[in-house]
């Protein structure tokens, strides 16, 4: 893997680039993977996945890049310096990168909470890609921010921090302004209309109205569109369950077999 800063030299995005591994599959038309993290609030516990997710489609023949937005990770600037407008347009400069890295024009999305209605929404605003693949979207930007809100609840409980000391410019430890939070709570996927892609896979650990309705808006606007529920074990009843299933083995398995087979002959 190759880690690179790209983009604007005035605020660099930093990625990291898996190549094929060497011996791996040349499928032909295969196309590139970019991978697109969820919001600063989830970034850490799912980072391993991604990391896991791209040696995973790197060995199956695919070029990969997985990227920080700006203002998160190892990206220039700091929190407030991005917002959802900076981020979808961090998301059609990475697809740029990752052409130019791969030598590939045809390139797939993966992408995760935030990040996938992020990705719907470049894809529903020009942004061509061949599969789409929105993984435990956040089709509701409301009922997000209500889960960050519990996620937040639940750490600060932990540490024993008193329930009024904290801003609300913070939540689940990372900043986040009124108009960022505002942006957030105007989400709706279900309004979006059709992305510019050949396929749309949503895939998630458990059936949920809003994710049914997703489907259903998707396949009015006229977009190929399927649901995929990909369960690890048996139904997870602790405070940990929604955790452990973004981390789920089995469900990246079966996202890289979908773009696998999705692969034209």
């Amino acid at each position: 893997m190759t880690p690179l800063y790209f983009g604007n030299s005035g605020r660099p995005l930093f990625g990291v680039f898996h190549p094929p591994w060497p011996g791996a599959p040349r499928a032909r038309g295969r196309s590139a993977v970019l991978l697109c993290y969820p919001g600063p609030q989830e970034y850490n516990m799912t980072h391993w996945a991604f990391r896991k997710l791209s040696a995973a489609l790197a060995r199956d023949g695919a070029p990969v890049l997985r990227f920080d937005y700006t203002g998160t990770g190892d990206s220039s600037g700091s929190m407030v310096d991005g917002d959802l407008d900076t981020w979808v347009a961090d998301i059609r400069t990475a697809h740029e990168e990752l052409r130019d890295q791969s030598g590939i024009d045809h390139v797939s999305i993966v992408a995760m909470r935030l990040g996938a209605a992020l990705a719907a929404r470049a894809c529903a605003e020009g942004l061509e890609v061949r599969d789409l693949v929105l993984w435990e979207p956040v089709v509701s930007g409301a009922r997000y921010l209500d889960e960050l809100e519990s996620l937040d609840r639940r750490e600060q409980l932990r540490l024993l921090h008193p329930a009024n000391d904290r801003s609300r410019d913070e939540l689940a430890g990372h900043r986040l302004t009124p108009t960022q939070r505002d942006a957030i709570a105007r989400i709706d996927l279900r309004q979006l209309g059709r992305p510019s892609a050949r396929r749309v896979s949503i895939f998630v650990s458990e059936e949920k109205p809003l994710f049914v309705a997703l489907r259903e808006a998707l396949r009015v606007a006229g977009a190929d569109s399927a649901l995929h529920v990909v369960t690890e074990h048996a139904a997870v009843t602790n405070a940990g369950a929604r955790e452990a299933a973004l981390l789920s083995n089995k469900i990246l398995g079966a996202m890289a077999a979908e773009l696998a087979n999705g692969t034209p002959e």
